[in-house]
């Protein structure tokens, strides 16, 4: 559905972004971009949502209408608008006055919270009102920029879970970047590491496990110490406590 062939964005005399990232997601997939930070992940999201478009390389999206949504870190909501006008803000203006907006409160648990303001949502509220946000335009790929790393961990599984729910609802094929490795062994079918600076794809983790998974779950512990060695982190550790 979507493919990338050597795909670079740098900046600072080459020193940050990344450089030549060849992927490709197939429709209805959760692809994982993970990596430690600095090495480019963010950069390569924005990349692919079109808001940077300084970059060599190509992408193309096969038998699409070029819909991307787009989640941040922070939900990024209009403080002077309801739930339900923030969640109706991307749609074209006919629509927005209709009650389409509705399915998509439904979908992430918000319909008694229509008429409340930013200001009286907790942090998981309001990241489930960007969700709904993101999702309302029907788009072909949903990019995820980190978008439960502010949250605290119960609020941040109950997020990963409902991620999961509106995947086997909607199929929407998604790209997540994080830097949990757990997160991303619950949510996404295949992983891709990037390493470096400028960052590069080092290695592809594919995830042999239906989902929904369970947490703790033997396999994806195991993957999860491969992940590790990849990425030189219990190495480190090691050195460091010598």
């Amino acid at each position: 559905m979507l493919n990338v062939k050597k795909l670079k964005r740098t900046f600072n005399q080459d020193t940050a972004g990344f450089q030549d990232v060849n992927l490709s997601v197939k429709e209805g997939e959760i692809i994982g971009i993970l990596g430690t930070s600095g090495c480019g992940k963010s950069t390569l999201l924005r990349v692919l949502s079109g808001l940077d478009q300084h970059y060599e390389g190509t992408i193309s999206i096969e038998n699409s209408n070029n819909q991307i949504g787009m989640m941040f870190q922070e939900p990024r909501l209009l403080p002077w608008l309801s739930v339900k006008k923030n969640i109706s803000f991307g749609l074209e203006k006919e629509e927005r006055n209709t009650d389409k907006y509705k399915t998509y409160l439904d979908l992430v648990g918000l319909a008694d919270f229509e008429n409340h303001y930013p200001k009286d949502l907790s942090g998981g509220m309001a990241q489930r009102t960007a969700i709904a946000r993101a999702l309302i335009t029907e788009p072909e790929i949903l990019l995820l920029d980190e978008p439960f790393s502010a949250l605290d961990a119960f609020t941040k599984m109950q997020l990963q879970d409902l991620l999961i729910s509106i995947w086997q609802k909607k199929k929407t094929t998604m790209i997540l970047v994080t830097h949990d490795i757990d997160e991303a062994l619950y949510l996404c079918d295949r992983i891709f590491i990037l390493k470096g600076q400028p960052g590069e794809v080092y290695s592809e983790v594919s995830v042999e496990k239906p989902k929904p998974r369970t947490r703790g779950d033997t396999y994806l512990s195991k993957q999860k110490a491969h992940i590790l060695n990849l990425l030189n982190v219990e190495k480190k550790a090691a050195g460091e406590q010598k």
